[in-house]
Formats: C-alpha cells, structure tokens, sequence
C-alpha cells in the first residue's frame, strides 16, 4: 500500500473546488496531496451550467466521487462541507477511506431539527425556489448578497465574504428536492449506509452557523460507531474560512492524532 496521504475536499452548495483555497494551502502544508474536485457542471459559467445542473441527482455527484476516491492508490481523508459534508457521507459508505470530515453538514435522509432561526434562513434562501412549478427540474439560484451576508458569511470579513460570493454558480433543484423531501425520493439519493462507515468520523459545527439546524451535527456524529462532533466558537457556516480555519485544522489534526487516522502500519 502507498505511504501517500491523500484528502478528497468536496465543497458545498453553489461552489466549485477553488473554494477550498485557503484550506487546501492548510492540508498542504500538513504533507497531504490535496483533491479538490468540483461536481459536475460546477465549473461552467453560472448562465452555461444553468439548465445542465438543474436536474443533476446527489446520486450523480455521489458516483462521480466514489470514482474518484476509487481511483487513488491509498485510502483518503474524506472532508466535505454543507452539501458536500452529506456528500462525503454517502461516498465514504460506498468506498475504501481513512476518515470523514462532515463540516456543517446538509442533513441526511432521517435527520432533521429545524429552528425558528434555521426556518427564517431557509426562508430568505429557499422558499421561492419550491413555490415554482416543478422545483425539481429547475435550477436552484445562489442568493442575494444581502442574503448570502445574512445567513452564510454572517461571521466572515467583508472581504472573505466578497471573494467567496463572486465565484457562485447555480445548483442542482432535483438534489435540493431529494434532501428536502427524501420520503419521496424513491432513489433514497440522500440516505446514507451509517453501519458501513467504521472509520472513524468527526463531526463539525460552526457555533454561529445560521444555516443548518444545530441538531444536525450532533445527531449526525451519534449515527455512527466512531463519530465525534465538535463545534466551531464564533464561526458560521464556513468554518474552513477566515479566522475559523486555524481553529478547524487545530480539533481536525487532534482528531487525527487520537484516532490514529491516515497511520501507515
């Protein structure tokens, strides 16, 4: 077996892999060779990815994943955020790997704890995208600035929030509607095999985070037979950004060291 240590980084909802900038500097600089991929049509422009992202299933980004991680020559740390912190889930229940990471992680079919303050966000970012007619075959718009200010960044610099608001693409309407609505999904796109994940798995949440239900992290780790969950102080929904990113490395490299995650035997 290679002594390489490989991450798979998946990002989140709206994004590309060159979100992971700093991040990806931060596993780096820790000996990894760091993957960022980007879901599929992510990388075209916004208007170009439109209708081709649209009617995309968490199912055709879970496979192009499994691909991937299937294809390097030693199990990786697998670190997803938001979506892709679901994302990361479904993969590693479906592969060989050395440890999840789920950061603020869109919740699984079976998992859910809504708030006022989670409803009131989903509100301004979510709702009109359901009210039209088949949301499920429609692309799902990023939001306003003052939305994304509001409820995503609500704890970043202006100037983080700006870098990271300009380089947003639309996002799939048939994922959102499986997560949201997994009863109906015969496909089960968003229910994740929790027994077949025994590696150990850290559970992340940022303690500002006015997105996803505070419940979600803690019930996600409490799913699995080696998870941990550990919140973020003062961090919000990105907590592999700004001044939260040291933080999150710090328990990520503590989790590694006491679950001897990646050791080479």
């Amino acid at each position: 077996m290679s002594d390489t240590k490989h991450v798979v980084l998946i990002h989140g909802t709206w994004c590309r892999g060159d979100s992971w900038g700093p991040a990806r500097a931060a596993f780096e600089e820790r000996g990894y060779i760091v993957h960022t991929p980007t879901l599929r049509y992510h990388e075209l422009p916004l208007q170009e990815g439109v209708m081709k992202i649209a009617p995309l299933s968490m199912r055709d980004y879970t496979d192009d994943l499994v691909a991937l991680v299937d294809s390097l020559d030693s199990p990786p740390l697998i670190v997803g955020l938001s979506l892709g912190g679901l994302l990361a889930q479904l993969v590693a229940a479906r592969t060989r790997h050395a440890g999840v990471v789920a950061a603020c992680p869109a919740p699984a079919a079976g998992i859910f704890a809504a708030t006022p303050t989670t409803l009131r966000s989903d509100g301004s970012l979510l709702v009109r995208h359901y009210l039209q007619p088949r949301p499920w075959a429609k692309p799902l718009y990023p939001p306003t600035w003052e939305r994304f200010r509001r409820w995503i960044t609500n704890g970043q610099t202006e100037e983080v929030a700006r870098e990271f608001f300009a380089d947003l693409v639309c996002e799939s309407g048939r994922a959102y509607c499986e997560m949201l609505f997994p009863f109906l999904d015969r496909g089960k796109a968003t229910t994740v095999d929790f027994a077949a994940v025994t590696t150990p798995v850290l559970v992340l949440r940022g303690e500002c985070d006015r997105l996803v239900p505070p419940q979600v992290a803690p019930k996600t780790a409490a799913r699995y037979q080696r998870g941990t969950h550990v919140g973020i102080p003062h961090s919000d929904h990105l907590v592999f950004s700004g001044e939260a990113l040291p933080v999150t490395m710090r328990h990520i490299d503590d989790w590694i060291a006491r679950n001897h995650v990646l050791a080479i035997a």
